[in-house]
């Protein structure tokens, strides 16, 4: 497969890496504004084409595949170009600005049978894979709330407000472990820094009737947090991707009864029942597995087009609670099983 990896910021970097040791991969093309960017990405490509130009990059004939990793309000055109130009797609979050952009893209990667990828790339970490089996084994319980914190001393965008920016990490994660969109979402959010973009904003989801949801996101944190309670009445599974080991744990929801009353008490124990094995695999190393298994056989993303456009309608409906002040339905979008 051979790529053009467009946007070479700290994340496009990451790309770069493993597209340029994949046995199975030829980076062709790499692109940046940035003269410096493009000069460093070109030092540690030394085979591929420069240029600054995303549309250049596209347009360049050995290419088979287009990597975005732009800022997010440049999403839609560049991937729209690569689509009509017979590319397959793997576009980093979130994958438009609106809900009509996306489904316009979704329209291009049906007609033209390319694969449209979103970067979700939390879906593809071992431990948040550990996580869905749990859910879908029951093990939990019935019903469930979901508390998730994303937040870190920057850095600050220019571009988006927090929400956009950090919240799509947590909630396809969420859709992921559920395998649906929610049919709710409110939100809240402040102000900090500019007055025309919030820093801090929380948001509740509903999922039908068997789950809830709560989101903190910051980028004007002390500590950078990244963590995932699941609560249900059997367990307690807690995600935390900046520990070091035991990144899932989970703790029985056990009962007692207090000597003195007749009445039930409900009680999480201290110490973990259970911690699962996790593999050691780079989760976007697995992306990009999953992506060239995609492209070559024809099979749909676990992160498709269809969840990137799940989680810009939670981030649009989003947005405009935080400009309502109530809370906006959604209509619910079912997930790959």
């Amino acid at each position: 497969m051979r790529f053009a990896l467009i946007g070479l910021g700290y994340w496009g970097r990451n790309y770069l890496r493993l597209i340029e040791r994949h046995p199975d991969c030829e980076l062709v093309v790499v692109c940046d504004g940035s003269t410096t960017a493009l000069a460093d990405g070109l030092t540690a490509a030394p085979g591929a084409h420069g240029t600054n130009n995303a549309f250049d990059a596209i347009a360049h004939p050995a290419v088979d595949a287009v990597v975005i990793a732009t800022p997010a309000t440049t999403h839609f055109p560049i991937a729209g170009s690569a689509l009509r130009s017979g590319k397959h797609v793997l576009c980093e979050k979130p994958l438009t600005m609106t809900v009509a952009e996306s489904e316009e893209l979704l329209g291009l990667a049906e007609d033209s049978g390319q694969t449209l990828f979103v970067g979700h790339t939390f879906v593809y970490n071992p431990a948040v894979r550990a996580a869905r089996s749990l859910v879908r084994d029951g093990e939990l319980g019935s019903r469930l709330h979901c508390h998730a914190t994303w937040a870190a001393p920057g850095p600050v965008r220019s571009d988006v407000n927090a929400l956009w920016d950090l919240s799509p990490h947590p909630i396809s994660i969420l859709t992921y472990l559920l395998g649906r969109g929610p049919t709710s979402v409110a939100a809240t959010g402040q102000t900090i820094l500019d007055t025309d973009r919030e820093d801090i904003v929380f948001l509740h989801l509903e999922f039908s009737e068997s789950a809830t949801a709560d989101i903190h996101v910051s980028w004007l944190a002390r500590l950078k947090t990244r963590t995932v309670t699941l609560t249900g009445g059997r367990r307690v599974a807690i995600f935390d991707d900046m520990a070091q080991k035991e990144k899932l744990r989970v703790f029985e929801t056990s009962a007692a009864t207090d000597g003195s009353r007749s009445e039930r008490v409900e009680r999480v124990p201290d110490q973990p029942i259970h911690v699962p094995q996790i593999s050691a695999v780079e989760p976007l190393a697995a992306q990009l597995d999953h992506f060239l298994e995609c492209c070559h056989s024809g099979i749909t993303p676990q992160s498709s087009g269809l969840a990137g456009q799940c989680v810009v309608a939670v981030l649009e409906a989003a947005q405009e609670s935080l400009r309502s002040g109530d809370a906006v339905a959604l209509e619910e979008t079912p997930l790959r099983a």
